[in-house]
Parts: C-alpha cells; sequence; structure tokens
C-alpha cells in the first residue's frame, strides 16, 4: 500500500489544521466551560464534536456543553413540566457575557437552533478565528443520554455526546489514530460536493462501526467507502449512543449511495494497482479532485 499510502498523506497534510488553531479552539472552549461551570444548577460539562473527537479538519469551531441539574430545574424539559428551553438559554447567555466580556473586549454571542454560538473577533496569525458552541442540556430521568434543546422547534431532544465522544477516543490508541485518520480523509472527500452529502457525525458513526485494528488508514479508507454505500443502501445510520434517532442524509439517498459505490471503487482501482504510482495517482486524483492533481 505504499503508493496510495504516500498519496493519501499529501492530502491529509492539506487537511490538518495547524496546531496554533487546533490550541486556539480548545482554550476558547476550556474559557467558557471554566465560567458555564459557576452557573446556578450547572451539574457538569463536556467537550464533543471534531476538536474533542480529533477529528477536524476545517471544522475547528469547538463543540461543548454544559448540563443542568433537574432538581434545580423541577420544570423544565420532557421529564419536568415541560418547560421550554428558551428562557434558561438566554440567561446562560447573558450569564456568560458578563463573565467572559473583560477578557475578550470583542466578544460576541448569537442563539443558534441548538447551542449559544460565542465568536472572540480575536484572528490568529494564520486568519483562522475559531469560535465556541455551547449546548445548554438537561439530565434525563432514568434514561441514557441528556437532553439537548432544539429551539426552532421548541422541543427537546435525547442525545448522547458524551458517549459518543468516549467511543471515539477510546484505546487502543493505534485503532484511535487510525480510525480519526480514515475519517478525515472521508470528511476532506465529502467536503468536494456541495451541498455535502453526508455529516460529519454521520462519517464517525460509520467509521465507529467498521473500522478495526487490522486496518491501516488506505484499507480503512477503502473499507469505510465500501460499508458506507452498503450500509446506507439498507437503512440510515444508527446513533452509535442508542439514544437519539437515525442521523440525516444531507441529499438525495440514491445520490449519496452512487457517490459513495464509486468512491469505493476508485480505492480498489488504487489499492490494486499499488505498484504503479501513476495508476495510484490517477484513481486518487479522481478520489480527490480538489487535492491530487489529474495526472
Amino acid at each position: 500500500m505504499q503508493n496510495t499510502a504516500s498519496l493519501l498523506h499529501r492530502v491529509h497534510a492539506q487537511l490538518a489544521p495547524p496546531n496554533e488553531t487546533l490550541q486556539a479552539a480548545r482554550s476558547r472552549r476550556d474559557d467558557v466551560l471554566k465560567e458555564a461551570r459557576k452557573y446556578n444548577g450547572a451539574l457538569r460539562t463536556y467537550i464533543s464534536g471534531s476538536i474533542a473527537h480529533r477529528t477536524a479538519n476545517k471544522d475547528t469551531d469547538a463543540d461543548c456543553g454544559m448540563v443542568l441539574d433537574r432538581r434545580s430545574y423541577p420544570r423544565l424539559g420532557p421529564d419536568g413540566g415541560g418547560e421550554r428551553a428558551d428562557r434558561v438559554v438566554q440567561d446562560v447567555r447573558v450569564f456568560l457575557r458578563g463573565r467572559l466580556k473583560s477578557a475578550h473586549p470583542k466578544i460576541k454571542f448569537r442563539v443558534t437552533k441548538r447551542a449559544i454560538k460565542i465568536t472572540f473577533n480575536e484572528p490568529l496569525r494564520n486568519g483562522a478565528d475559531p469560535s465556541v458552541d455551547l449546548i445548554v442540556a438537561l439530565t434525563r430521568r432514568g434514561k441514557a443520554g441528556i437532553w439537548i434543546p432544539n429551539l426552532e422547534m421548541g422541543r427537546w431532544d435525547a442525545s448522547d455526546p458524551e458517549r459518543h465522544t468516549k467511543l471515539l477516543t477510546a484505546s487502543p490508541a493505534e485503532l484511535r489514530r487510525t480510525r480519526a485518520r480514515v475519517i478525515r480523509l472521508a470528511k476532506g472527500w465529502n467536503s468536494q460536493f456541495n451541498p455535502h452529502l453526508l455529516c460529519s457525525f454521520n462519517i464517525e458513526a460509520l467509521a465507529l462501526e467498521c473500522i478495526g485494528e487490522e486496518h491501516k488508514a488506505p484499507d480503512g479508507l477503502a473499507e469505510l467507502f465500501r460499508y458506507a454505500a452498503s450500509s446506507i443502501n439498507r437503512r440510515l445510520t444508527l446513533d452509535p449512543a442508542g439514544v437519539s434517532g437515525s442521523i440525516k442524509l444531507l441529499d438525495d439517498r440514491g445520490k449519496v449511495v452512487r457517490h459513495l459505490r464509486r468512491a469505493s471503487d476508485r480505492m480498489r482501482d488504487a489499492l490494486s494497482n499499488d505498484n504503479d504510482r501513476h495508476q495510484v495517482k490517477y484513481a486518487l486524483s479522481r478520489l480527490y479532485r480538489d487535492y491530487i492533481p489529474r495526472p
């Protein structure tokens, strides 16, 4: 797999965000969580998303959450009095603004569908300016996971982002690193489509299902494309934590499956002709048209 691995390494190098950006994203996230833990009724905080999962490419905005203790909010959510999240999310936004404004004078807060989006307006030397998305969540009564708000629909949805992070960062270390590399390569392929075919979490969930200790990055990527095409053709991807519903596609299902099968074929062509660098480059340039020039 030498030639295939070499060219995929070049793609991965183009996808990988600078360490400066990753460090800033983590630092800003930690600053937000430090203050969020001081909010009245906060039970714990958590980290999630691509930064926490170590699968970030250009998606370097840090995801995280604070979990409210329902004993402090007995009327909140489906297990209480059914109260919506709007008011408490706005309270948290105001609270955090008061705590963070002095250290970050240009900081801005905006409530989105599920989170408080915090932009710092402090560009790094490389031009990046990572933001933080904080979800105000709620414990569930007698069930796994947490309630997270859907502010557009005025409801709470069950999810388990803490479990997702544990699954994607679990030992053994070699498998974790290989799987993360495969996910980043698959996300890079996916980013070439407008709209994207799959959300990042769908790619991560599929990789959890099919990447094992026997895989290296090249054959692991080939297996992910093959498995994803077959799996999505049968059904939508299930939540790895078994808490929320199936993961929605970002485009027509038939179109997604066709592109995954095509990607699988091109990876198979590259691996089957690995001794011929020209053939490998031709196959991978069709897979990564934005990253590998056509020979």
